[in-house]
């Protein structure tokens, strides 16, 4: 198996007498275990008139097994031992994964083997479950994707299962004759077979223990490893269904224009990367790119290639392009210019090898340089590409290029032709011919006129300014893991001035050939009023578009950039390469003073942002409550509809007057963390100071916290026929002792909240209870969504479900405690999984005056001394009906929105 350079884990790959394929993984650094397990069975293995059938039975399988019957053991389980889970269902594929402690592991899998092996499908628990279902697809019936994705499907070949619908709903899913639990047995037993399954371990515990696991718990999995899956016979389009425009009506504000070219299973083209590398070409951004003409003539603000459906016999290969209101006119003359740069890769096939051998080098630094991943991401990806690649590269399969071969890609670009094209174009206004079933999206199809096919065959001359890729000179400089200069503990501060400290920390832990900058600038002008606040988000908008193309050659060798708003400025943020990350900061520190913004692309930018924040009203109702909360609590976070209003009658000038302002007065806090050492990182500092000279310097800036001083209720009208509720209780202080109590006690109901008020009570889908932090102080949030029960009617079940979890809370025991107490341990001390990670807490750590760098070992500490008086006591006083706390509701279009601060005898 190949395995990075950089990784210590142990591998061992095992196939089980029943077929079924195992990966076992020993991380001996690892506090966690984590284990996923696919099936290749998806929706389109649904019967015709079952649609929504596999989406079901991945719900129903942890809702009760022969040996584990209760609906909510295993997530039970899972989470008080410091754990999660989860599972998806796709087109021809199902995962399920989970992680938790590694002294829990084994018994988690004892519990997890029985999903696939003896599933109750208990006829009381389809009953609820099939509400979830329906409320996961009522959740999103506004969702563009869900939309747009619908009128795909109704416009394929109906004889192929992409035409299926995915999600299902309480119609697909009614009882007729048959109790439809008996219909989730037969699709269980036909489809859940071992030797369509891979399963993935990974823990602490040696590979030869992991394997006596595997053995004794999935054996029982039934399955025949000589039996393979029939294939997909039909095509996804038929003749006719290609040569067509498709105009589709979004919900929210959109202009895209996709340009979609059939192709077979590319599966087998892994190896080389093909298609890929077709991609880069047709995405490329750089000087004389396709995008960077388009872009020129104010016809397209993003564009991306080689995304679209795929599966085991099709494959859509996607142009995609995010268009300007003059573009929608030109979409016609857009698809020429892409056939003239289709034209320029065909006729310039020889210069291609050396920009495949660039594309390769970066791929195999970023597998040799590869950092962990969150646990049970990485194990979930991995038993899928356990489905696609063969044994020596289910880890390296996504990063091999094993050389330009031109057979393959000429092939490849015979599907690049007018005659296998469809158009995608989604656009306000439709004159509709249809609506698609089950999310009623208006769409009109039209036939591409066989003259323009023609004329767009007929082209062969690419526009002379069109080019290739250069090769790429931030892949010139050599690659060098320095040395360790003495190893630190904690980051340095290793410049302090007026207005500006320069934090630096060498990577002893991680060695990997990478690093991240990070530059804070904390303005007044940020903060002077909502309009202010608006131009920093328009700035940072506006700033990334127009360095896009100078920069872009360093985005394809792996470094990367982002200016993004706080609350008082700005961040620049780069990371990847260190090799040559250094002069893109200085370059891009440059750019910020003085790059040149048009006025031409500041009113589309402009323009865009007022959209973007004005649809915001359209998003689900729990988030649009969430947003409400954030602008209550932060000053310097205004709602959508606030900035919408302040932007919209902004002008160039005024624009120009605020990045002149900005700029005139800082306060700087930066930090350098990665494979350098520290003359390199003096060197910098004196570049970045140098920049920043002629700004006046301005104390930190602190962000400022509402507090929550009464129960206050608020109703708001929101544009959705589903109703949400969320409350939100606020620390009444900063200290660390309170902080860890709220975790705690978020980590003692959080589960129970979901059980009961989600599975058991059915109110809807998005259901829970969080932690959640504004400003650092702590605060936990309870939400309900529901597509049928009111607003009140939420909160009277949350405020019933908190007065019986306070009735019930002496019979939390000792050992309960220190069993839920264990897996929060687990949580809080969990290892930076890699240098991302670690970058980013220790940013964190800086931003919050954090200079000890302790709050990972002040909050353990808390931990360990709290009791369970303690957390019972501070329950209490939490849930008092007179704590002081936010209740957010949701209210019908016909009411007003009002404020009612509560006394707490009125509740």
């Amino acid at each position: 198996m190949n395995i990075s350079r950089n990784d210590n884990r142990a591998y061992r790959a095992i196939t089980l007498d029943n077929g079924l394929k195992v990966l076992l993984v020993q991380d001996k650094e690892s506090t966690k275990a984590a284990a996923s397990m696919a099936v290749n069975a998806g929706h389109f293995d649904d019967p015709v008139d079952r649609q929504g059938l596999a989406h079901f039975l991945e719900h129903m399988l942890f809702l009760g097994t022969d040996l584990y019957p209760d609906s909510g053991s295993f997530n039970n389980f899972v989470s008080q031992a410091g754990g999660s889970s989860n599972a998806w269902t796709g087109t021809e594929h199902t995962c399920y994964f989970f992680d938790i402690n590694n002294q829990e592991f084994a018994a988690a899998l004892q519990q997890f083997s029985r999903f696939f092996i003896a599933p109750l499908l208990n006829p009381a628990e389809t009953e609820k479950e099939r509400n979830a279902i329906d409320a996961e697809f009522k959740l999103k019936i506004k969702d563009d994707g869900r939309r747009i994705y619908q009128v795909h499907k109704e416009t394929v070949n109906p004889a192929h299962p992409f035409a299926k619908f995915s999600v299902g709903n309480l119609q697909t899913l009614a009882d007729r004759e048959r109790c439809i639990s008996d219909e989730l047995s037969d699709f269980f037993q036909q489809y859940y077979q071992a030797q369509w399954m891979t399963l993935v371990l990974c823990a602490n515990e040696s590979l030869d223990t992991q394997q006596h696991w595997v053995t004794q718990y999935f054996s029982a999995i039934k399955g025949n490893k000589n039996q393979a899956k029939a294939a997909i016979s039909a095509a996804l389009y038929r003749p006719q269904d290609l040569g067509k425009v498709l105009h589709i009506e979004p919900h929210k504000h959109m202009q895209k224009l996709i340009v979609s070219f059939a192709m077979p299973n590319i599966d087998d083209f892994y190896r080389h990367k093909t298609v890929s590398f077709i991609a880069h070409l047709l995405g490329y951004e750089g000087a004389g790119s396709l995008y960077s003409i388009l872009k020129q003539q104010g016809w397209i603000n993003a564009l991306s290639a080689g995304g679209g459906i795929n599966g085991s016999n099709f494959k859509d290969f996607n142009i995609s392009m995010a268009l300007t209101d003059e573009g929608i006119e030109y979409y016609e003359d857009i698809i020429e210019m892409i056939f003239e740069y289709i034209c320029l890769i065909n006729n310039n096939i020889e210069q291609l090898p050396r920009l495949y051998e660039d594309k390769k080098k970066l791929l195999q630094i970023a597998f040799d340089n590869q950092e962990k991943s969150r646990l049970v991401d990485w194990v979930s990806n991995l038993s899928i590409n356990m489905q696609h690649y063969d044994e020596a590269n289910y880890l390296q399969g996504d990063y091999l290029m094993e050389g330009f071969k031109r057979a393959t890609h000429e092939l490849a670009m015979q599907w690049l032709t007018p005659q296998n094209m469809r158009l995608v174009l989604i656009h306000p206004g439709v004159e509709p011919q249809h609506k698609a079933a089950w999310y009623n999206t208006p769409y009109k199809v039209e036939h591409l006129s066989p003259c323009w096919i023609d004329a767009l065959s007929a082209i062969n001359t690419p526009l002379v300014e069109m080019q290739l890729p250069a090769i790429n000179p931030y892949l010139t400089k050599e690659v060098v893991l320095f040395a360790i200069d003495t190893p630190q503990s904690k980051p340095t501060l290793l410049v302090t001035e007026p207005g500006f400290d320069f934090w630096f920390k060498q990577d002893n832990t991680f060695r990997v050939v990478k690093g991240h900058f990070y530059l804070a600038m904390d303005s007044d002008y940020a903060v002077k009023d909502v309009k202010h606040m608006a131009l920093t988000r328009l700035f940072s908008d506006l700033f990334m578009d127009s360095v896009g193309e100078q920069f872009y050659p360093a985005e394809l060798a792996g470094l990367s950039y982002h200016l993004t708003s706080h609350q008082g400025g700005l961040t620049l943020h780069t990371a990847g390469l260190s090799s040559s990350q250094l002069e893109l900061v200085d370059q891009l520190i440059d750019a910020l003073f003085n790059v040149k913004i048009c006025s031409k692309r500041f009113a589309e930018y402009k323009k865009q942002l007022v959209r973007h924040w004005r649809n915001s009203n359209q998003n689900k109702p729990v988030s649009e409550l969430f947003s409400v909360l954030a602008a209550k609590l932060m000053p310097w976070n205004p709602q959508p509809d606030e900035l919408a209003n302040a932007l919209k009658s902004t002008s160039f000038q005024q624009f120009n007057e605020f990045r002149t302002g900005f700029f005139n007065a800082l306060h700087v806090e930066s930090f350098l963390h990665g494979n350098w050492q520290q003359d390199d990182a003096y060197e910098f500092q004196k570049k970045v100071a140098k920049h920043l000279k002629s700004a006046a310097v301005i104390d930190d800036l602190t962000r400022p916290l509402f507090e929550i001083a009464q129960v206050t209720r608020q109703q708001l009208a929101l544009p959705c026929s589903d109703n949400a509720m969320v409350i939100y209780y606020q620390a009444q202080s900063d200290c660390v002792t309170e902080k860890v109590t709220m975790m705690a006690l978020n980590h003692l109901i959080n589960q129970d909240y979901f059980n009961e008020l989600r599975t058991t009570q059915q109110l809807g889908y998005l259901v829970g209870a969080g932690y959640a932090p504004f400003n650092t102080r702590a605060g936990m949030a309870f939400y309900i969504q529901s597509p049928t029960f009111a607003a009140t009617t939420l909160l009277h079940r949350h405020n019933h479900f908190i007065s019986q979890y306070l009735t019930n809370i002496d019979e939390l025991t000792e050992q309960d405690w220190l069993q839920q107490k264990h897996g929060l341990t687990t949580h809080i001390a969990e290892k930076d999984k890699n240098l991302r990670l670690r970058s980013q807490r220790l940013w964190l750590a800086i931003g919050n005056r954090d200079h000890e760098f302790s709050m990972q070992q002040r909050l353990l500490d808390a931990l360990n001394a709290l009791t369970l008086a303690d957390i019972k006591s501070y329950a209490l006083r939490l849930f008092d009906e007179s704590r002081p706390r936010y209740e957010l509701l949701s209210a019908s279009n016909r009411n007003k929105q009002q404020n009612q601060p509560l006394s707490h005898h009125s509740l």
